[in-house]
């Protein structure tokens, strides 16, 4: 087996069946469903639809996206996997949602059929992923908004991340240069490229896996928290911080183009 052929599978055997336990930690874990929620809110802020997030998993974001979004008739949002198991649990946990099981590097869909793209610690998990990068800026309409936000390899906690489950191990490669070099190829503009989450401890001491998610509901801890969070993101610098996160809009005049489409 080539390390090609090694990777892919590493990344398959993990992420083939949906992880309730993980999902409901992210929408609805004391304390820290909460955090995910503002983290998301940050990063679409401005954002329009119909939107199409690559690599949704169980849905645990566009969960957030929809609450944020209830009540108002924004549009449209997409989901598109590559897990049929994984796309069975977001289309029941998240109803208001649609979902597409496909391949980020052939989205089945047109040219031009979003006003926004968000990719969430995807791209590391990706044997190819300029190809689903140019996908991301084909489906986008002229204007519209591209989101970005992949762990930073730099990052004291994502390193330990990577060595406590292998299939991160592909975050190794993911830090600001990498992204840039990346994103440099697309039909992009505006491109800004952001630190986020200097030191999220969260993620570690709420863990349903490795930490004490009931640890949540105390205030004194996640002001804890934030406080070890502020204070080690100051030393760290942002060169160092667990995300980086880049924003852009898709070149181009907007020509008008019609709603997204589902696959038949």
């Amino acid at each position: 087996m080539t390390n090609h052929d090694d990777f892919v599978a590493k990344q398959d055997e993990h992420f083939a069946d949906a992880d309730d336990t993980h999902f409901a930690w992210q929408t609805r874990g004391p304390g820290f469903a909460d955090r995910e929620a503002s983290f998301l809110r940050d990063l679409l802020a401005d954002s329009r639809r119909p939107l199409l997030e690559i690599g949704c998993g169980e849905g645990a974001n566009l969960f957030h996206i929809e609450r944020e979004a209830a009540g108002s008739e924004l549009g449209l949002a997409i989901g598109l996997d590559r897990s049929a198991g994984k796309l069975h649990f977001a289309s029941a946990a998240v109803p208001s949602a649609r979902f597409c099981c496909g391949d980020g590097t052939a989205l089945p869909f047109g040219d031009g059929s979003f006003e926004s793209v968000i990719i969430r610690d995807v791209l590391h998990h990706l044997p190819a992923p300029a190809a689903t990068l140019a996908e991301a800026a084909r489906v986008l309409r002229p204007g519209g908004r591209f989101v970005l936000a992949e762990p930073n390899a730099h990052n004291p906690l994502i390193r330990l991340q990577m060595a406590l489950v292998p299939a991160e191990r592909g975050a190794a490669r993911s830090d600001e240069a990498w992204l840039r070099e990346l994103l440099a190829h697309l039909p992009l503009t505006e491109l800004r490229v952001d630190a986020a989450a200097p030191f999220p401890l969260d993620r570690v001491v709420l863990h349903p896996n490795f930490g004490l998610p009931r640890l949540g509901r105390s205030a004194a801890t996640l002001r804890a928290l934030d406080a070890i969070e502020r204070i080690v993101g100051r030393l760290l610098g942002r060169a160092r911080w667990s995300y980086v996160v880049a924003h852009a809009r898709r070149a181009g005049v907007d020509g008008g183009s019609g709603p997204a489409d589902m696959p038949p």
